[in-house]
């Protein structure tokens, strides 16, 4: 069997298991994706990107990454290698960026006469990134910085993501009601299709991650020891944040989307955090990052709130460059998301050239703040 019919096929097993109302909602959420990476590559092979988003490349550019893995592929392609890092760095070091702390990432962004600069963030305090990334980081010399959950360390989080990976890496079907939707698991690329949609589905929504909680729960396993399995504790934490090239920054107490909660529970989830991470590491939480940073997920009263803490700068996951406008709002950095698996040379190339934002903004405004 070809891939081209190994898609056609998988494609129509799932259209069979989506009620024929969510057929158009379905389509547009595989062709949008398809449509962006052609484009990408054939700007890309014409040596286009750097003409067409010229204006779109900023003085600085904050890059994202989650998971760092030894087999990517037996954790359904949710991060990305060491190797891959690796790719990474070099391509910013030939980008004419020099890979710089946070806080010398502030100073250069006060200073249109420095250099290029690029700064490296982790979410979430994965164990790996101690095991597999920091050992690509001092090679490079590239300090980073690590955004910790207080729900991840003491293992209080319902981290929803994790249990949804673990259901679709031990199931060769997952049923999710509240989808009206099945979803065959019987191979490493479907297992990727149905956990891609799932998250999507439940990143429109953070109240659907009851639904996927529920189902780990009935499958007899329990969070605290999944989250134990992938995240760092309190020891390795204090241990890490004692490297020379690692800084320790905030991101909230359980993970949730702040703009679902009302204004006392978001600073409660803010200063909570913050205050948790100084008393285990004896040092101060100056940055912050929103753990979901989009635009419905976190705004300007999440900024207000995140300045009245006491953060110098807050990252959200809006996809775009750092300019010196970005000065005028610290509490609402753009990041971007280049930690996962496979990419292509042109994708990280139409990420760290500025057209990624160029286009998924059909060409708008190049700072990314509130959109």
């Amino acid at each position: 069997m070809t891939h081209l019919s190994e898609k056609i096929m998988r494609l129509g097993r799932e259209l069979r298991r989506t009620h024929l109302s969510h057929w158009p909602a379905f389509l547009k959420g595989i062709a949008q994706p398809k449509f962006l990476k052609i484009a990408e590559n054939v700007i890309h092979r014409a040596g286009l990107a750097r003409i067409l988003a010229n204006s779109y490349r900023g003085h600085g550019i904050s890059l994202m990454f989650h998971e760092i893995h030894e087999d990517v592929d037996a954790e359904l392609r949710t991060g990305c290698s060491a190797a891959q890092l690796a790719r990474i760095l070099d391509a910013v070091v030939d980008d004419g960026r020099d890979i710089v702390s946070i806080d010398e990432g502030m100073r250069r962004l006060r200073d249109p006469e420095s250099r290029p600069f690029a700064l490296l963030t982790f979410d979430d305090a994965y164990r790996d990134n101690r095991t597999n990334a920091l050992p690509v980081l001092e090679k490079y010399a590239a300090p980073m910085t690590l955004f910790v959950p207080t729900g991840m360390i003491d293992r209080s989080i319902q981290a929803w993501w994790l249990a949804l990976r673990q259901m679709i890496k031990s199931s060769e079907t997952v049923e999710m009601q509240a989808m009206q939707r099945r979803f065959y698991t019987g191979n490493l690329s479907s297992k990727a299709i149905a956990l891609r949609q799932i998250s999507g589905w439940v990143g429109s929504d953070q109240s659907r991650a009851d639904f996927v909680i529920e189902s780990f729960a009935q499958t007899g396993q329990a969070m605290p020891q999944l989250v134990a399995r992938y995240a760092m504790d309190a020891d390795e934490l204090r241990e890490f944040s004692e490297h020379p090239l690692v800084t320790i920054g905030a991101h909230t107490q359980t993970h949730r989307f702040l703009s679902n909660l009302d204004a006392d529970t978001v600073h409660s989830e803010l200063a909570g955090n913050k205050a948790f991470l100084e008393g285990l590491l004896q040092r101060p939480m100056r940055y912050f990052a929103y753990p979901y940073g989009s635009e419905g997920a976190c705004g300007q009263r999440e900024a207000d709130i995140a300045k009245a803490v006491g953060f110098k700068a807050s990252f959200t996951t809006r996809p775009g460059h750092i300019f010196s406008e970005h000065q005028e709002n610290l509490q609402l950095l753009p990041r971007i998301d280049v930690g996962y698996a496979p990419q292509s040379s042109a994708a990280l190339a139409s990420r760290l050239s500025g057209l990624h934002r160029a286009m998924t903004t059909g060409f708008g405004s190049p700072v990314a703040t509130l959109a």
